[in-house]
């Protein structure tokens, strides 16, 4: 078994203030919702156009209503995203219009 060295740690509990729960995990549900390709696309559409229903999405992904349902129920539980019911119709839209942006900005600086 591994002893731990006689050194003084650089950093001590409390030295760096832990996130509060609650918006580690906000941060990290929205980290989940935006790791699946098939979100990411309707992220995509939804930059693309002010807001879409459920068929439109169907049309545009070539899937099923309960597969489009369940990638926008995690992108409604996120915050990514809003609805608005219009009697049996549900459209969806961008609660950050630049959300792609900011994603790929992200990733070019690593």
């Amino acid at each position: 078994m591994k002893q731990c060295m006689t050194v003084m740690p650089r950093v001590c509990c409390g030295d760096i203030p832990l996130l509060e729960a609650s918006e580690a995990e906000r941060l990290a549900m929205t980290a989940k919702a935006l790791s699946d390709p098939i979100r990411v696309q309707i992220i995509h559409f939804l930059q693309g156009r002010s807001d879409l229903c459920t068929c439109e999405f169907e049309e545009l992904l070539g899937l099923a209503q309960s597969k489009v349902s369940y990638h926008l129920k995690i992108l409604l539980q996120a915050g990514l995203i809003e609805r608005e019911i219009y009697g049996s119709w549900s459209h969806y839209k961008l609660r950050d219009q630049d959300l792609l942006n900011k994603l790929e900005a992200l990733i070019k600086k690593n």
